[in-house]
């Protein structure tokens, strides 16, 4: 092996630096999930312990009620609160107050009068509501929880605090015990570095290109660590978790029990007791880490078991009216709980395994573009010369996909009472973006054309960063609005002006493979930015994706000064034109039957109809992120075979005609699921697969059908399809408020099977022309 030179040595150095770095990033996301899952962890339990208590004032207003009295006339309601808080010392205080918010019953040291968004919380919430936000503070968790009365209409609430100061310091002790794991792992991952570099450097077979030996050892080592953290952090993890779930299974066992002495003070017999089996079922359901509930006493058990061994068992007396003991109440403890709690962050551990892989191969292909650039030139492969511009467009692409995830969500929060239907609220700012998007579309292949793509991406890069900090900072409904049409302009003119520099750079031997690697980058971008910011969104907030955007917006602007082969300069001083080409039949029939139905789909269903519906199946941020990755993943797999059929066959227009089918037949998924024939989120999924498929299939083909009247013609097809974008939310917004998203999925898939027949139509009638 020949003597490396400088520059070989600091390529090395920069890849090993990078690889590194992350790792750093993946284990310090992976760190603070972990973290965070212990922290819900803890609350939870705690929410479902104080659920018990909750439960006994519920079951005391309805049985007021069954009798005639109001809630303000309850005489069973101020002994049941005193004695919780007496048996509870963590209970601070209890209070149950009525529909307007004013405090009927209270026992302990009340905090004050109940905040009216706490009522409005309460009276919301499907099951217990809490704030964990205090923790941070005065360490206090308050939980309340609606109540109804024997009509099953709304009659108040109950709200308790709690003493959490115990629970604060687990949490912060969670937090300490991670830096020491994480740092371990760290040493461990810089002793794996040098002999993993070592190997792909010399140790592979030939026909293992250099960057394909880098990405196996930057998978072995993310695995790695990512395994040596999670098994770091199990001891600890159910050191925390098992003392508060038995003190969890002493208070069900205790709610249970009083439950059951309460009948038997009415003269109810032991051996008589009817639907015992039932209620402890029931009560069982509700509390997963129970795997046995037993009463037994006078000759006789009721017991209620689900599969496992039981790791340990507590127990609470069952006495008769004359406070004798009568029985026992027995709560088997499931020994697993830790292990497959941890399982459940495994998804999303995943997520950020593949954020870090695809990170740094992003960057390495940068690395090793620029560094080969005088050999690529030589060889006359123009596209490999893209290694830079490729990931300053990702970092910019991905700032945008971020907020895909949870956006909708996002916006039906802002919205409240602003004299709006639920779905026009929702899709008003999403359609006002893509109608942003397409004004300035033109416009910026102009600029791109004239003062340079360097200058004109930078512009890009500060206008979305922008965006992202006006919305980080808030300002109601309308401004974010405004804030959102700030970045459509950034990610617009960022966009078309890298669009034109890839053109430019690919040459027409070689467009569409040069526009595949930015279609690739774009989809990259997709895959990591919606899971990853629907897991940002679900952990810390909108607030934390706003600024993680803004942050790689401003990332992006830095990579692309670094990039030397983009022009500075003007290319063109002639202004592009862009309405003549309309008159052209191959173009305008393009555009209107494959490039606008194909962006109406995409906005109005995959931004905006599966997250809404999603969100209404409870799924979480974090999983609907996962979900939409589905989309960006099968493009991203099928766009480099379409484009090479696309290359070397020319079957443009078929490979556009069978997108366009294969993501029209994924709306009859929708009909199935408005029928009762499928589950309605296996046929989101369908819906998202296909049109994934058909996407990958048809996005670099039709760009290089356009392209062939010139580069003007591509920016032509980016507005168009922008128009598409506006409109997609809007349909979808409206259909919504008249049928179930089952409909509205197949109303999507119709007018993409009429366009496509539409495309197919024109391009027998121009065959028969020519």
């Amino acid at each position: 092996m020949s003597v490396a030179t400088p520059p070989v040595l600091q390529r090395w150095l920069r890849i090993a630096l990078l690889l590194l770095a992350a790792q750093v990033l993946a284990l310090a996301l992976q760190a603070v999930l972990l973290v965070h899952k212990e922290r819900d962890l803890l609350v939870d339990i705690t929410v479902a312990r104080l659920g018990v208590d909750a439960d006994e004032v519920r079951a005391q207003v309805l049985r007021d009620s069954a009798i005639g009295l109001r809630l303000a006339e309850s005489r069973g309601l101020p002994r049941l609160l005193a004695r919780q808080v007496l048996d509870d010392p963590q209970i601070a205080a209890v209070q149950v107050f009525d529909l307007d918010g004013s405090v009927r019953f209270a026992a302990g040291v009340p905090p004050g009068p109940v905040p009216a968004a706490t009522v409005e919380a309460i009276g919301r919430a499907r099951g217990e509501w809490f704030d964990a936000a205090a923790l941070d503070g005065a360490a206090q968790l308050q939980v309340g929880r609606a109540l109804i009365d024997a009509d099953d209409k709304p009659a108040g609430g109950v709200l308790f605090t709690l003493h959490a100061r115990h629970l604060a310091e687990q949490i912060a002790g969670a937090r300490e015990a991670m830096l020491p794991r994480v740092a371990w792992t760290l040493g461990g991952v810089a002793l794996a570095l040098v002999p993993l570099l070592w190997l792909a450097a010399v140790g592979a077979k030939a026909w293992l290109t250099l960057r394909t030996r880098l990405l196996a050892a930057a998978l072995l080592l993310a695995a790695g660590s990512s395994l040596a953290l999670t098994l770091l952090t199990l001891p600890g993890f159910a050191g925390q978790i098992e003392p508060a779930l038995e003190s969890k299974a002493e208070r069900v066992a205790a709610g249970l029990a009083g439950r059951v002495s309460h009948a038997l003070a009415l003269g109810i017999p032991f051996d008589r007791l009817v639907g015992v089996e039932s209620y402890l079922q029931d009560s069982m359901a509700r509390h997963p880490e129970l795997l046995l509930l037993r009463l037994e006493g006078d000759g006789k058990a009721y017991e209620v078991r689900r599969a496992g061994e039981v790791d340990r068992t507590v127990a609470a007396p069952v006495t008769g009216a004359d406070g004798n003991n009568l029985g026992l109440l027995l709560a088997g403890l499931d020994p697993g709980v830790a292990v497959r709690e941890l399982r459940t962050v495994a998804a999303d551990m995943a997520i950020v395994f593949l954020v870090a892989v695809v990170l740094f191969n992003e960057v390495l292909g940068a690395i090793l573009s620029s560094g080969d650039a005088k050999a690529q030139a030589a060889a006359g492969t123009r596209h490999q010369r893209l290694g830079l511009a490729r990931l300053a467009v990702f970092l910019l692409i991905l700032s945008e996909e971020l907020t895909r995830a949870f956006l909708p969500l996002h916006i039906a929060g802002l919205a409240g009472n602003v004299g709006l239907s639920p779905g026009t609220a929702v899709s008003l700012p999403i359609s006002a973006y893509m109608a942003s998007f397409a004004l300035l579309t033109p416009f910026a292949g102009q600029w791109s054309a004239r003062f340079g793509a360097a200058r004109i991406f930078a512009l890009g890069a500060l206008l979305s960063a922008a965006g992202f900090g006006w919305a980080l900072a808030g300002g109601g409904y309308g401004a974010f609005i405004a804030a959102r049409c700030l970045c459509a302009a950034g990610y617009a003119v960022g966009t078309m002006a890298m669009q034109q520099h890839f053109l430019q750079v690919g040459g027409a031997g070689e467009r569409t493979r040069s526009l595949a690697l930015l279609v690739g980058a774009v989809q990259t971008a997709a895959i990591c930015g919606a899971p990853v910011g629907g897991l940002l969104a679900q952990q810390f907030g909108s607030s934390a994706v706003f600024a993680a955007a803004a942050a790689f917006s401003l990332l992006a602007l830095a990579v692309q000064k670094l990039d030397r082969s983009a022009g500075h300069g003007p290319r063109s001083a002639t202004p592009q034109r862009l309405l003549p080409l309309l008159r052209i039949p191959p173009v305008r029939w393009s555009l209107l039957t494959a490039a606008m139905p194909i962006k109406l789909v995409l906005a109005g269903f995959l931004f905006y109809l599966v997250p809404v519906a999603l969100r209404q199946e409870q799924y979480s941020s974090a999983a609907i992120g996962r979900a939409m990755m589905l989309y960006f993943v099968l493009v991203a797999a099928s766009n480099p075979a379409a484009s090479w059929l696309s290359d070397r066959y020319g079957w443009q227009r078929s490979l556009v005609t069978g997108g366009g089918l294969l993501v029209a037949a994924g709306g009859l998924a929708g009909l199935a699921a408005t029928a009762g024939w499928l589950d309605g989120p296996a046929a989101l999924m369908i819906g998202i697969a296909t049109l994934g498929l058909g996407t990958g299939l048809s996005a670099a083909a039709l760009q290089a059908l356009l392209a062939r009247h010139g580069a003007a013609a591509v920016v032509l097809l980016r507005t168009v399809e922008r128009m598409g974008a506006v409109a997609g939310p809007l349909l979808a917004g409206s259909l919504l408020g008249l049928m179930a998203y089952g409909g509205v999925m197949a109303a999507i898939g119709a007018v993409m099977g009429v366009a496509t027949l539409g495309f197919m139509l024109a391009g027998r009638q121009q065959r028969r022309v020519a």
